[in-house]
C-alpha cells in the first residue's frame, strides 16, 4: 500500500515546496534560507543516524570502505546546491515560478535521454509517448502564466538548474543502495549547507525576518520536502527506472498550480486543469509501463 500511495505523496510535497518557498522568501533572501533550511535538515539526520547507529555498529567498519562518499556529496551539491539554489535564484531574478517549473520539469526527457546511454534503459514506444503528452500537459498547464518578457539570467539560471537536478540524478541511481539512506541525506545537506554558505558571504547579502509565515514555510520545507520528499525521491530511484521516476516530475508544476490556488488564492482556469489532466495520462503511461532493462 505505501508503494502504491508513495509517488503520488512525493508529487504532493514536492509541489508544496514551490508554494512554501514563495511564502519564506517574502521574508528571506533565498541562499540564506536555503542556507538554515539544509543547516537544520544535516542535524535531523545525524540526529536519527547516531539513533540507530548501535544496530549498524559491526557493519559499518566492513561497509565504510565501498561507501561513495565522493559522489555522495557530488549528489548533494548538484541536487541541492544547483537544482533548488538555481531555482530560487532564477525567480529572485524575475523568471515566473511557472516558467522555471516548466524548464526544470522537462527534466524526464533529457534524464530519459541519458539513462539509455548510461544505463542501458530501454523505454518502451509508449512510455516515450507518455513523456510527450506529459510535456504537453506541462505547457498547457502553465500556458496562462507564461510572458515573453522574461530575463534571460533567470532562463540560464533555471536551465543550470535543469542540468543539475538531472545529472544528479543519475549519480544517485548508480550509486544507491551503496550507504544508508541516513547517512547519505546528512552528508548530502552538510554539503549543500557549506555550498549555501559560501554563496551568502560572497554574491548574496543574507537577510531573515523570523515572522511566523517565515518560520512555517521553514519547518514545511525542512519536515515535508527535505525529510519526506526527498526521501521518497530516493527510494523512488532506487527501485524504479529513470524514465518511470523522473515522469512524475511532469505532475509537479499543474499540482503546484492547484495548491496555490487553495494556499494562496491564485487564478487556476480550465485550460490549467486541462494541463493537469495531460499530464497525469503521461506519467501513467510512463510509470504503468516499466522500461526494460540490459
Amino acid at each position: 500500500m505505501y508503494l502504491r500511495l508513495s509517488p503520488y505523496l512525493f508529487v504532493f510535497l514536492w509541489s508544496s515546496a514551490f508554494v512554501s518557498a514563495k511564502i519564506g522568501v517574502d521574508h528571506a533572501t533565498p541562499f540564506a534560507f536555503l542556507f538554515v533550511r539544509f543547516s537544520i535538515v544535516f542535524v535531523i539526520f545525524v540526529a536519527v543516524g547516531l539513533w540507530f547507529s548501535s544496530t549498524r555498529q559491526n557493519t559499518a567498519a566492513k561497509d565504510k570502505a565501498k561507501e561513495p562518499l565522493a559522489l555522495t556529496i557530488l549528489t548533494g551539491l548538484l541536487l541541492h546546491g544547483g537544482y533548488l539554489g538555481a531555482s530560487f535564484y532564477a525567480m529572485a531574478s524575475g523568471l515566473g515560478s511557472a516558467l522555471t517549473a516548466l524548464i526544470v520539469s522537462t527534466q524526464p526527457l533529457l534524464t530519459t535521454a541519458l539513462a539509455v546511454v548510461l544505463f542501458h534503459e530501454k523505454p518502451r514506444p509508449i512510455q516515450w509517448l507518455g513523456i510527450c503528452v506529459g510535456f504537453v500537459g506541462v505547457v498547457v498547464a502553465l500556458s496562462p502564466s507564461l510572458r515573453m518578457d522574461t530575463p534571460t539570467e533567470g532562463i540560464l539560471a533555471s536551465v543550470i538548474a535543469l542540468l543539475a537536478i538531472t545529472i544528479g540524478t543519475l549519480i544517485h541511481k548508480r550509486i544507491s543502495g551503496r550507504m544508508s539512506l541516513v547517512k547519505s541525506n546528512a552528508i548530502q545537506a552538510l554539503a549543500a549547507s557549506c555550498f549555501f554558505l559560501l554563496l551568502i558571504q560572497t554574491v548574496e547579502t543574507p537577510s531573515i525576518t523570523w515572522h511566523p509565515n517565515f518560520i512555517y514555510a521553514l519547518m514545511w520545507q525542512v519536515l515535508a520536502v527535505s525529510a519526506g520528499a526527498y526521501v521518497i525521491l530516493m527510494i523512488l530511484i532506487k527501485r524504479g527506472t529513470m524514465a518511470a521516476t523522473t515522469s512524475l516530475l511532469f505532475l509537479v508544476p499543474p499540482t503546484t498550480a492547484i495548491i496555490a490556488n487553495l494556499a494562496l488564492k491564485e487564478p487556476l482556469g480550465p485550460i490549467t486543469v486541462l494541463g493537469f489532466a495531460l499530464a497525469s495520462v503521461g506519467v501513467y503511461l510512463v510509470t504503468r509501463y516499466q522500461a526494460k532493462t540490459s
